[in-house]
């Protein structure tokens, strides 16, 4: 039964509702990924237009992600700095109680108590014997030498190319 125009809209505006709700879900499960792949599927309509309408509902997607991507870096920041005042604070407050010879405040809500703490400091890393030293080694797998030694027509074991498609919106 192919829908009339006005249910189009109705059937996509349901469909983007789902997809948006979906979104602060924790996870994204796969039935529900099928079944709003069903529902794609089913909506009888010119193939350009439905493809057009999913490409506006990605840029949609992709200026949300933008947003939240902004606003997580934000919100990090801001928690940095709440991060530093607190350390500012807890640094002040052992300062002013060792500077007045209290070892410990008890409160009517909080008892603070000053506590001993052996850091170490390192004056010169290259002086250190070799027993307090240990070796790290980070393998880095260069992907795009890999590539062009593929598309060379060069062996290269353990990786192989593979052909993908990906979409542009413009």
């Amino acid at each position: 039964m192919a829908l009339k125009l006005y249910e189009f809209a109705d059937a996509y505006l349901e469909l983007w509702g789902r997809i948006e709700g979906s979104i602060d879900a924790d996870d994204a499960d796969d039935g529900e990924q099928d079944s709003l792949q069903d529902e794609f599927d089913q909506l009888e309509c010119d193939h350009s237009e439905k493809i057009e309408t999913i490409a506006k509902m990605i840029r949609s997607l992709s200026a949300t992600h933008d947003a939240l991507d902004d606003e997580s870096k934000r919100l990090k920041g801001r928690a940095s700095t709440v991060k530093n005042k607190i350390e500012w604070l807890r640094r002040y407050v052992a300062s002013s109680m060792h500077e007045m010879g209290r070892s410990k405040v008890e409160g009517t809500v909080l008892n603070i108590s000053l506590a001993h703490n052996y850091r170490v400091e390192i004056a010169n890393e290259e002086e250190l014997p070799a027993e307090f030293k240990t070796l790290t080694e980070t393998v880095t797998v260069l992907k795009s030498d890999i590539r062009q030694a593929l598309m060379a027509d060069l062996e290269v074991p353990g990786a192989s190319l593979t052909e993908t498609h990906s979409i542009r919106i413009s």
